[in-house]
């Protein structure tokens, strides 16, 4: 990104236990794929969340390019893929430190209400979706997660609802816009991005972040979340 769109706060204002090591993994991070060094240690964490989120939904839409395969064998595992996109969200928006503990609620919660703190007064029987097969609360979508990963759940699931992907995306695409724009705005949303267990593997995810916001085509030109996610639309309809 050509000039330096930053989360509200460079440092956070809570302690962070490993923060100094975590924040120059960060720059580190960002200096490896020749980043705007002006960005702050918590906006470069937010790339590389956006960035694998991103990559989840390519997954995702490939999974569900071929509508016959996708209804016989890969429409419950995009599902699962899915359903990660939206924990990681979940784990950056609740700053949950321990990786052991499952945030995919809280990623659904925010989904229902992008709002701080709201979204933590969302309860799980909170209706999120409905198609034409059923009605979808936030708990019966994380049930159908755990089917989807094992094949157990709470309730049982007899058929495949293939809208049920479709119904889910512009919720996370919105759900990623506000929480972009909380970063701007709230201490709190980034001091909870700052405690989340979000560990760096790999440079892609920051590197097509700032590509894909760059928006090179026109100078002078960025794309919002909305409109990366918006190229999904038609990918995710079986």
């Amino acid at each position: 990104m050509v000039a330096p769109i930053n989360v509200r706060l460079e440092i956070p204002t809570v302690c962070v236990p490993d923060w100094q090591r975590q924040a120059q993994e960060w720059r580190d991070l960002n200096r490896e794929v020749n980043g705007n060094p002006g960005f702050y240690p918590l906006t470069i964490k937010f790339g590389y969340m956006l960035g694998v989120i991103h990559d989840i939904c390519e997954c995702v839409a490939c999974l569900l390019r071929d509508a016959q395969f996708a209804r016989r064998t890969s429409y419950i595992p995009a599902y699962l893929l899915f359903a990660s996109g939206v924990e990681l969200l979940g784990r950056c928006v609740s700053g949950e430190s321990n990786p052991g503990t499952g945030t995919l609620r809280s990623g659904l919660k925010w989904l229902a209400d992008p709002r701080f703190p709201h979204y933590e007064q969302v309860v799980q029987s909170t209706e999120l979706i409905s198609t034409r097969q059923r009605r979808y609360t936030i708990e019966k979508l994380a049930q159908l997660r755990n089917f989807a990963a094992h094949g157990q759940a709470a309730s049982p699931f007899y058929t495949v609802d293939y809208q049920l992907v479709d119904e889910l995306r512009p919720l996370l695409r919105d759900g990623l816009e506000n929480y972009w724009a909380r970063l701007q705005e709230d201490d709190v949303c980034c001091n909870r991005l700052a405690s989340a267990n979000v560990v760096r593997l790999r440079e892609w995810p920051v590197l097509k972040t700032w590509q894909l916001l760059q928006g090179n085509e026109r100078v002078g030109y960025h794309r919002s979340i909305t409109e990366l996610f918006d190229r999904f639309e038609q990918l995710f309809k079986v």
